[in-house]
């Protein structure tokens, strides 16, 4: 049985263990130690949310972020999800399923127009599937600008 929860600053080592394999995976460079640094304030801001799922013995098995935003072009609030990890072992076991069920259940409560994910690139083909599989579907390709 897989238990989900909203994580707070005694989660901070679980979720930066988690997101520093998922940006390893995909070729993002911070490290669990910066990411433990940034969660902080991320737990600190009511407009973002962790997510976490546990297993029976109450391992960390899976996470996601959400952050709350204000789109014009969607007319209102909206949800960005920016990471969604799952530990291999648990792929495909519905525990993806079960966190996205969730944060659909937090968007609706909060009212948010829709929610949108950052995905990595057509080389994924199965995490794009999967997201399709959830009702969403692209619009568009994404760019960044780094600032200093």
């Amino acid at each position: 049985m897989i238990n989900l929860y909203i994580a707070d600053e005694s989660h901070t080592g679980l979720v930066a263990e988690l997101l520093a394999s998922l940006f390893e995976e995909v070729g993002h460079t911070p490290d669990a130690a910066q990411i433990a640094s940034v969660f902080a304030e991320i737990d600190a801001d009511d407009r973002h949310s962790t997510l976490l799922a546990a297993d029976e013995e109450g391992d960390a098995v899976g996470v996601m972020t959400v952050v709350e935003t204000l789109s014009l072009y969607a007319g209102g609030y909206i949800g960005v999800i920016n990471e969604l990890y799952v530990v291999p072992a648990y792929r495909s076991e519905g525990v993806g399923k079960m966190l996205l069920d969730a944060v659909k259940d937090i968007a609706a409560e909060r009212g948010w127009m829709r929610l949108e994910v950052t995905t990595p690139g057509a080389e994924y083909e199965k995490t794009l599937r999967f997201y399709e599989r959830e009702g969403f579907f692209p619009i568009g390709p994404r760019y960044k600008f780094e600032l200093d």
